[in-house]
């Protein structure tokens, strides 16, 4: 089967995205995390074959990755030749530059990926997508969730977890501290309780 890995940057109190819908606080527009959590990112890129995406983190992505070259060229290739699927109801087409690797899905998302799992290859990734992210996490399709947390605090923002979330029990299945105090755990989520 199929591992699905959910991967977030996150503040250090609990955000995704800044008070504008931006990833600033990590991606180097204000702030930027220190060059071993790329050493990491392009590790964990090893293991996957699929990036799956929401319309608004494709939005931003595909404005970025088919066009650069990037500090960590083992990510950029990554980023560019692995499959990628868009789950979008709003997108009529999607592209990456002068790549052909990436598909648009407007069917329901959770049934989607429930057949992807059950396929073989290597695990597949999602980044950013909240609202996508809490659907799956919901219907307890993902298999591992990993933040990233970067030492700064924005005050504002958008969560991955939301209020509706009661109780969200998770198994710390592994930690790492990087250079300058960003942190990444890794867990295995529990069943979700709304009620």
């Amino acid at each position: 089967m199929k591992k699905f890995i959910l991967q977030e940057f996150i503040s250090l109190d609990g955000f995704c995205a800044d008070r504008d819908k931006t990833t600033g606080f990590f991606d180097g527009t204000y702030n930027m995390l220190e060059r071993d959590v790329d050493a990491n990112q392009g590790t964990l890129m090893d293991n996957i074959d699929l990036i799956l995406m929401g319309t608004n983190t494709y939005k931003m992505f595909t404005q970025y990755w088919p066009y650069t070259t990037g500090d960590d060229p083992k990510i950029t290739a990554a980023m560019n030749s692995i499959q990628k699927i868009v789950f979008s109801r709003s997108l009529t087409e999607v592209d990456w530059g002068s790549y052909g690797n990436i598909s648009l899905v407007s069917d329901d998302a959770v049934a989607y990926i429930k057949s992807l799992k059950e396929g073989g290859g290597k695990n597949m990734i999602m980044w950013g997508s909240l609202s996508l992210a809490q659907s799956l996490l919901q219907a307890n399709l993902v298999d591992e969730i990993q933040l990233v947390i970067a030492p700064v605090a924005i005050g504002k923002g958008y969560k991955l977890f939301p209020e509706s979330f009661k109780l969200f029990p998770l198994k710390l299945m592994g930690s790492k501290t990087f250079s300058k105090g960003t942190m990444l755990h890794s867990y295995e989520p529990g069943e979700m309780r709304n009620k």
